[in-house]
């Protein structure tokens, strides 16, 4: 079963993902495609199940502006570690829809990835790589203290001189600079 890394812990994923027009399943929480949830949406939310959306890498995640208090989960694709779409998915998620839900990143990432997808607003990772999974349940985390780009969904202050430069606020507390 694959296993869901938020807030620290593993869990096991509840959410059965439904693949183009495959039948929906009798029981349990949902996963679709954009374009079936935007075309099946007002009889999906009607039917008092969980739903969430999986937005694929290129979609435009501002057509689901209208709907995403309705969605508990929001699942955003990262195709390969190269391919940076995910995180400006994300943060147009947090930081421009103001959603509030779970943003969970699925897909072929890596664990160096993990904290600045967590800055763009991702709350919850699909673990499909073992090495992935295997540093996360062992506690690693890879702190990045310095950042080139400002963030709304952490708290951060100019690193020196450089006001575009960015650091984090926990490095700030625990420095001996």
């Amino acid at each position: 079963m694959t296993k869901i890394f938020s807030n620290g812990s593993l869990t096991d994923e509840e959410w059965i993902r439904v693949s183009g027009e495959d039948e929906l399943p009798a029981e349990g929480n949902l996963l679709l495609s954009l374009d079936r949830y935007l075309a099946e949406a007002d009889a999906l939310n009607a039917s008092g199940r969980s739903i969430a959306v999986l937005i694929c890498a290129g979609e435009d995640v501002a057509r689901l502006k209208d709907h995403l208090s309705s969605l508990r989960l929001v699942a955003v694709e990262f195709p390969k570690f190269t391919d940076g779409r995910g995180f400006s998915a994300a943060r147009v998620l947090r930081e421009q829809l103001a959603y509030g839900g779970d943003i969970r990143a699925v897909g072929d990432y890596i664990l160096d990835q993990v904290p600045l997808m967590r800055r763009c607003g991702v709350s919850s990772f699909e673990l499909t790589k073992p090495e992935v999974l295997k540093a996360l349940a062992n506690g690693e985390w890879p702190e990045v203290t310095k950042y080139l780009q400002p963030v709304g969904t952490v708290e951060e202050i100019p690193a020196g001189t450089r006001p575009w430069a960015r650091q984090s606020l926990r490095e700030v507390s625990q420095a001996a600079e």
